[in-house]
């Protein structure tokens, strides 16, 4: 009941600033706030599967579910709704769909195996750079698109490659 509250609490907080601080900006702090928490995690768990600090382990854990529900979990899917044309956005938002659930399939199907195989320590450390990947990917790719119309955030996607 405790982390659902503290889940909800995130979502509540995202909701109320995503129209101030901006969905990119959301991102950012969240991408790398969890890629933090992974970081912690790993070196939480570096001297083997048994944590050297059960707090720091829960208190990472929850520093990423609570970065995860500011950032990746409302802005994605409000960021993927805006950027694609409306000609293809339907069928686009339904690939995203596929994808980003597939993702999570294979993670969570593959993640005990992992663990057994690199440690946890290794394996949070290999997440904790693909979260790195996820900061490097918002910064240079993902456009702002607080504040502007679905025709705005097209014309700003077609005059520029990059966020920049």
């Amino acid at each position: 009941v405790g982390l659902g509250v503290f889940k909800l609490a995130a979502t509540l907080a995202a909701a109320a600033f995503v129209e101030r601080a901006g969905r990119r900006s959301l991102l950012l702090g969240g991408c790398a706030g969890m890629t933090a928490c992974l970081a912690a995690l790993s070196a939480v768990f570096s001297g083997g599967d048994a944590p050297s600090s059960q707090t720091a382990a829960v208190l990472a854990i929850l520093g990423f579910v609570g970065f995860y529900q500011i950032g990746f979990g409302p802005c994605t899917w409000l960021v993927l709704s805006e950027v694609f044309p409306l000609r293809v956005r339907s069928a686009a938002l339904g690939i995203a769909s596929l994808l980003n659930f597939g993702s999570n399939l294979v993670v969570t199907a593959v993640f005990e195996q992992q663990r057994k195989a690199l440690g946890s320590g290794t394996l949070f450390a290999v997440l904790a750079v693909l979260g790195a990947t996820s900061v490097i990917f918002v910064a240079a790719y993902i456009i702002e698109t607080r504040g502007l119309s679905l025709e705005e955030v097209q014309a700003k996607l077609e005059g520029s490659e990059s966020a920049q």
